[in-house]
């Protein structure tokens, strides 16, 4: 089903808040599990975005200049993948709070949750998508 997204992120750092807009379109594909994805611009780099719900975690993989593939499960820190032209890294994902509301035809979901590596905490961060079917 084609959808209109809204996505709403921010990143706190020693160095401050940044915050990042999206609204665009995308595809909902409900299967075993269900799949929103979207494609992502900011500063002129493109960015394909798959998010899977599943029961109680939500696992967003990114794929573009930069890779990325995250899972979140609430008050949990699970270990992901990082990727940066060549360079690899491993981070830990520490989920503070997971929201997920889905119905047929719309939904939102909001993570907040931090990212250290080397029990180093890099930054805290929220995630938030809106998506309604296009009509």
């Amino acid at each position: 089903m084609e959808i209109d997204i809204h996505v709403l992120q921010n990143i706190t750092t020693e160095e401050g808040t940044e915050s990042f807009e999206v609204k665009t379109s995308g595809q909902l594909i409900d299967k075993h599990h269900t799949y929103i994805t979207y494609d992502e611009v900011i500063d002129d780099i493109t960015t394909n975005v798959r998010v899977k719900l599943e029961d109680n975690r939500i696992r967003i993989r990114r794929t573009g200049e930069l890779s990325m593939d995250f899972l979140f499960v609430p008050t949990e820190t699970t270990q992901n993948m990082y990727h940066m032209a060549n360079q690899k890294a491993v981070m830990d994902i520490t989920t503070n709070e997971l929201v997920m509301e889905h119905v047929a035809t719309h939904g939102h979901i909001q993570i907040q949750y931090s990212i250290s590596t080397n029990n180093t905490v890099l930054g805290t961060y929220s995630y938030e998508l809106t998506y309604k079917e296009r009509t």
